[in-house]
């Protein structure tokens, strides 16, 4: 049995979702696995996974993803692995990354998931600091493979997921069998289910460990604002499985409501796959948004699409006719997160029909704390709370305490950092913020982002960075400034900005400095703007995996060099006219 889509008819919706709540009471809470169970039972034939393949989409049942996972799990426990096993996955999201994870929590393993695009050194280091006993690989670019491959340890087990074969690594068909039996194993709520090592924004990962409860309490308790009480959700998987919010959001999601989950076939396939799958639920951070808008904007100019729109029934041919485009839509709950979105970026998307919902979250918590409400979406803020927490703005430091039943348990290994992110019950989340009296949190930076100029003034560079951000034509922005007096601005041009005049840019950076500067007190105020030739990555090591900024690293690469042009009476320069800079 298949859901239909929300499109189908009132009453023909109306009788699944009665059908949905009378006969599907029976299901357990203990953990999200028994909900997968559920499914399993009662809509075995129901589609579960879709898979583009070579431009053809394959689609598993519930039945035959349990089929496949039980025969991973009596694989898993014929090599001698056993309950409490560390197992990494090294893979791009696909439908062997679920399978492989519900085997995984089917035998009471531990999953270590990995980024696809891992260094190295990184993977080496979270490899043994978990003490990982197998490795699976699946889904790699083949840049990201041979990066990789001779590093891995040779004391584990190197398996090969189906469908991505790799001449270094163990063969499915080798190491799967569809002959032997699983021993299934109890798994219980206060069970380690995974550990989730950080991206490392400031140093080395660190392994955030979630129990099955832990994962459970925070879908339960987004489900309603999020639309995971219904059937019929459509999921698409594109962002990193190995970040708790595609975890939870996605993966857990799909799970917990019985949805259905497509995956993308390549980066040069993305629209035309979203176009195919109509999700109903669509996950992006900003880079993803800004990448959307410069795209739009470059087939359609800002003035002409402002043109278009105050003209009412072409207005809303255009904003159909670009929803249809982007693929989204009939898509219901859309959410930003993983860093700030700026509020001039949200007002442009709600004026061509999109509304995006702020959300805000980290892996400690699983990416639940707060989020805009669909009917009362404020600009600038990440939301409203969630019910069933304490939070609590720390009036000295301004950092947000929140003490909740969905924290994670602890830092694998590391209790003394443990002990310093929990104090009375709180986890102290590094973020600062500020609360409203109806609940409705306001990031103000980040405790480890503010730096002393060497004036020794404080500077907390969010505010700014949003400011330029807001900006059609500026796509990455991080302030500087540790070395100098007075901060800087460091500025990546988006698609847009590259296309336009370079007069033009000039005049409205320069013009945003003035506007901006009129606003700070002297020792915040920002000595230039420089315009940066390349784009941060993280394949350069500029960005995590998770596209967040690697601030150290920006500033070691750009501070210094920056010198010869600090004291000069510039308002704006570009980096790749300063003679001195590699």
């Amino acid at each position: 049995m298949i859901y239909p889509a929300h499109d189908q008819g009132f009453v023909t919706n109306i009788l699944y979702i009665l059908y949905y709540f009378l006969f599907t009471q029976d299901m357990s809470q203990g953990t999200l696995l028994e909900h997968f169970f559920h499914w399993e039972k009662h809509h075995p034939d129901q589609v579960f996974l879709r898979q583009p393949i070579q431009g053809q989409w394959h689609e598993y049942t519930w039945r035959q993803v349990g089929q496949l996972a039980r025969d991973t799990l009596a694989s898993f426990q014929s090599l001698g692995l056993e309950r409490g096993d560390r197992i990494a996955i090294l893979s791009a999201n696909c439908a062997q990354w679920f399978i492989c994870d519900l085997a995984i929590l089917m035998g009471g393993f531990i999953s270590v998931p990995l980024y696809a695009n891992v260094n190295a050194s990184t993977m080496v280091k979270i490899l043994d600091h978990s003490e990982s006993k197998a490795i699976l690989i699946g889904k790699l670019l083949d840049k990201d493979w041979s990066a990789v491959k001779q590093h891995i340890p040779k004391n584990i087990h190197t398996l090969e997921m189906d469908g991505y074969p790799r001449n270094t690594v163990r063969p499915w068909n080798e190491w799967v069998t569809t002959s032997g039996e699983p021993e299934m194993t109890d798994v219980h709520a206060e069970d380690v289910c995974t550990i989730i090592y950080t991206s490392g924004t400031t140093g080395d990962p660190k392994g955030v460990v979630h129990t099955h409860q832990s994962i459970l309490n925070a879908i339960k308790t987004a489900a309603v604002d999020v639309k995971l009480d219904r059937p019929g959700n459509r999921f698409v998987s594109y962002l990193p499985l190995s970040h708790a919010a595609e975890r939870g959001l996605t993966e857990g999601g799909s799970i917990y409501s019985g949805g259905v989950v497509s995956f993308i076939e390549s980066q040069v396939s993305f629209m035309s796959n979203l176009q195919d799958i109509q999700p109903t639920h669509f996950f992006g951070v900003p880079r993803i948004w800004e990448k959307i808008q410069s795209q739009i904007l470059i087939k359609m100019p800002q003035k002409k699409l402002d043109r278009l729109l105050r003209i009412p029934l072409v207005s809303t041919i255009v904003k159909s006719r670009i929803l249809r485009a982007l693929g989204l839509k009939k898509a219901e709950v859309i959410i930003s997160g993983a860093a700030p979105l700026s509020a001039e970026l949200i007002r442009w998307y709600r004026s061509i029909g999109l509304v995006i919902r702020e959300a805000y979250g980290m892996s400690e918590n699983f990416n639940v704390l707060s989020m805009n409400p669909s009917n009362d979406i404020r600009p600038g803020t990440v939301g409203k709370l969630f019910p069933g927490q304490d939070i609590v703005i720390d009036p000295e430091t301004h950092e947000i305490l929140q003490k909740c039943s969905w924290s994670m348990k602890e830092y694998y290994k590391e209790p003394k950092l443990t002990a310093e992110v929990f104090k009375d019950g709180y986890l102290h989340t590094g973020d600062m913020g500020s609360l409203t009296d109806d609940q409705f949190l306001t990031i103000t930076g980040r405790v480890k982002d503010i730096f002393k100029t060497s004036k020794g003034e404080y500077i907390t560079p969010s505010p700014i960075e949003l400011a330029f951000q807001s900006l059609a034509f500026v796509d990455q922005t991080c302030v500087v400034g540790s070395l100098y007096s007075q901060p800087f601005v460091l500025v990546g041009l988006s698609e847009t900005g590259k296309s336009m005049d370079k007069e033009m840019v000039k005049k409205e950076l320069t013009n945003q400095l003035k506007s901006l500067n009129q606003q700070y007190m002297g020792y915040q105020r920002l000595k230039l703007v420089v315009v940066v030739e390349d784009e941060w990555t993280s394949d350069n090591g500029l960005l995590t995996p998770s596209l967040k900024m690697k601030r150290n690293e920006i500033s070691k690469k750009y501070e210094e060099a920056l010198a010869p042009i600090y004291d000069q009476s510039v308002p704006v320069a570009w980096e790749s006219e300063i003679e001195v800079l590699v």
